[in-house]
């Protein structure tokens, strides 16, 4: 037998007390009163070695009910009478969260991290749920709830041993604050089977570096559940970071054309012991290919290094920093970037330095830039047009009726792909239109505006509006319409209404035609007409419209890690793609694949395409760089409800004492015992009446 509370057994020390009472009793048992003796001072008789312990029934009786009283309050209960699954008490559901991304790859935190998921792994009983997660710049499951459930309990930790023994870091970011949010909902959506299932304690292990470039913000407006700890076990690594990360060059100035060359920035970690570096410039196989630059940045500050541009070379390739002590983080590769030439063709007849006309506004709206260059070229509307292909002419503005020839080299143009923006400046027969949507033509009217009008309806889900769909840009209200011309959308054949006036008017329909599409604009953006030339949303949009039907950019030259690269839109896309990778292998793409998504790692991608090869670059994320410890209160300041670390230490204690209160809970046997000391007290109140129970003198005279 044990005990749940033993100091109650204490209690037994007042055995004493019946017996010291049995002893000390000085009165003897009857008494016989005299006359004679009335006005004598009474004496107590002296207690001689011949006193005696006197009606020992009565005092066993007494000593039972205080033995039974002790032992109900110390709780006792039976190990071998019920013999409880240790693995029954205190079930827990534990979620294992192991960080995989590129800081991780620092010193020996690799080695580390893996043994302490093993040790979380280990510390898991039969009974317990459990679950492992990985994450980087995304959360994974390795070990899903639903799968550990259905292995059996000592087949399951080396099932997860296994895993983790498989795992090895990536080259991605840290999303830690989704990982955790992924973590939770993982816990939470496990059904729970047993009544006492709400009182399960949920835990979830993470086992990382806990880095400043660990990305939290997903955690800001998410609650995280009272019932679930989080149990940090960190890895450190004793030595310092340098980081070496690309920086944007900006505007074009006159100093920057007398300077050329690239700009990088180098970081040092603060607390670093180290100062001096070098940056160099590496080739494919990693030898150093040119004198090095030397850097000198102090702990925790950054400098900028303009490297200048090789002879020869239309971008600075590999760079590499010495004298860092982690070099996960110390390449950075670039790519040159491919400038696309598109040409944008102006049918109209307005000069382009009339202020008043549409041509002056469009030939401020397209900018140069590192990914495309635009020309606008102009036409008139009486001469014969010469269309190139829709990659090199991806967008034909027309504001004027055209010739029937022209028309019909438009309507062949948007079949094979091109985007023709029609916009109707004023009101009559829509020849060119009908003959562009292949449709009977039809009269188009003006529309009536007694004052101004705006935008009430926007199909934001549409490429043209998407990038303005955000709560910051999405304010239409500030562009006022004087003049418009009113669409009928029976001629068109399943058209999109893009916009509409307030009044209900379509102000910007689409048709598609092919591979291309026309896009109707019942208004002009010159100021006779409206502010849309005014009004920041004009630049984005004419944007849209160079991007085409699909909305899919120039491929970009310089990317992170897991960043989507959009492919080229060539001949040979809609067949597949193939890309070269870092390490020497190829990914072919899917027939009519829009994006490539296997950057998962740094270092230089091609893609064959039929024009020619056309290569990116893939960067590490510059957050891995900020390897210092990140501080646990800011966990605490998301919400996060951290482990209380002394609780580790007694948890076996703690887990034996839940353990015992379960055996007792089940017997219960205090109450027997009390049911066992109320009889006794019952039968020694009776017998204790019945002995000192008053008689007459007389029969006392008698009996002497």
């Amino acid at each position: 037998m044990s005990f749940l509370t033993p100091l109650y057994a204490l209690g037994l020390l007042a055995l004493a007390a019946p017996i010291l009472f049995h002893l000390i009793q000085r009165k003897p048992r009857g008494e016989v009163p005299f006359s004679s003796l009335m006005f004598l001072t009474p004496t107590p008789p002296r207690l001689t070695r011949r006193s005696r312990l006197d009606n020992l029934l009565l005092l066993l009786l007494r000593a039972a009910a205080l033995t039974l009283l002790a032992l109900a309050f110390a709780r006792p209960f039976l190990r071998q009478a019920a013999n409880l699954d240790y693995g029954n008490v205190a079930r827990r559901r534990v979620a294992v969260v192991i960080d995989t991304s590129a800081s991780m790859r620092r010193g020996d935190l690799w080695p580390k991290a893996k043994k302490l998921a093993e040790e979380a792994i280990a510390a898991c009983r039969p009974a317990d749920q459990l679950a492992l997660f990985a994450f980087d710049g995304a959360s994974r499951p390795l070990l899903s709830f639903h799968e550990s459930a259905t292995l059996d309990p000592s087949r399951r930790q080396a099932v997860a041993t296994a895993l983790v023994e498989r795992l090895e870091p990536t080259w991605g970011g840290t999303q830690l604050g989704q990982a955790l949010i992924d973590a939770v909902a993982a816990i939470e959506d496990v059904a729970d089977t047993s009544e006492k299932a709400g009182r399960m304690p949920r835990r979830i292990v993470l086992i990382s570096d806990l880095q400043q470039g660990s990305r939290l913000e997903a955690l800001g407006g998410f609650e995280w559940p009272s019932d679930v700890e989080l149990d940090l076990k960190t890895v450190t690594d004793l030595g310092s970071n340098a980081s070496l990360h690309a920086l944007a060059d900006g505007i074009e100035t006159e100093h920057s054309k007398n300077a050329p060359g690239r700009r990088v920035g180098v970081t040092n970690e603060p607390g670093s012991t180290r100062e001096k570096f070098q940056v160099v410039r590496v080739d494919e196989k990693g030898s150093e290919t040119g004198p090095p630059i030397d850097v000198y940045v102090p702990p925790g500050e950054s400098r900028v290094v303009r490297l200048p541009k090789p002879q020869g070379e239309s971008a600075p390739g590999t760079l590499r920093l010495k004298g860092d002590t982690h070099p996960f983080d110390n390449t950075l590769y670039s790519a040159d970037e491919h400038r696309e030439e598109a040409t944008v063709l102006y049918v109209g007849k307005d000069e382009p330095d009339d202020p008043a006309g549409l041509l002056y506004y469009l030939e401020r709206v397209f900018h140069d830039t590192p990914r495309r260059r635009v020309t606008i070229r102009t036409a008139s509307p009486a001469v014969a047009l010469t269309l190139e292909s829709t990659q090199a002419l991806p967008l034909v503005i027309l504001t004027a009726e055209t010739t029937t020839e022209n028309a019909r080299k438009l309507h062949a143009y948007g079949q094979s792909g091109g985007t023709v923006l029609d916009v109707v400046t004023t009101a009559g027969k829509a020849e060119t239109l009908a003959t562009l949507l292949d449709v009977a033509p039809w009269e188009i009217e003006e529309g009536a505006v007694k004052r101004d009008l705006m935008l009430g309806e926007i199909a934001f889900d549409h490429p043209l509006f998407s990038a303005l769909a955000g709560a910051q840009y999405n304010d239409f209200t500030k562009i006022h319409f004087w003049k418009y011309r009113r669409i009928s959308t029976d001629p068109f054949k399943d058209a999109r209404i893009l916009a509409r006036f307030e009044n209900g008017d379509p102000a910007i329909v689409e048709q598609g035609i092919g591979k291309g599409r026309v896009i109707v604009l019942a208004s002009g953006w010159n100021p006779n007409d409206s502010q849309l030339a005014r009004s920041s949303k004009f630049v984005p949009l004419m944007a849209a419209l160079l991007e085409g039907r699909d909305a899919r950019p120039a491929t970009q030259a310089n990317l992170l890690v897991h960043d989507p690269v959009a492919l080229p839109v060539t001949e040979g896309a809609a067949k597949g793609l193939v890309v070269r990778t870092p390490g020497g292998g190829t990914v072919a793409t899917a027939p009519g694949r829009t994006a490539f998504l296997e950057t998962d790692r740094p270092g230089l991608y091609t893609i064959e395409t039929a024009a020619g090869a056309r290569e990116f670059a893939v960067n590490l994320d510059p957050l891995e760089s900020k390897t210092a410890p990140l501080h646990v209160e800011t966990l605490e300041q998301f919400g996060c409800r951290l482990a209380n670390p002394s609780r580790t230490t007694v948890d076996r204690d703690h887990l034996r004492q839940m353990h015992n209160a379960e055996l007792e809970g089940r017997q219960k046997l205090w109450r027997w015992l009390i049911v066992a000391a109320i009889g006794i007290l019952i039968v020694e109140t009776w017998l204790a009446g019945r002995q000192t129970a008053p008689r007459s003198a007389r029969a006392e005279a008698l009996t002497t």
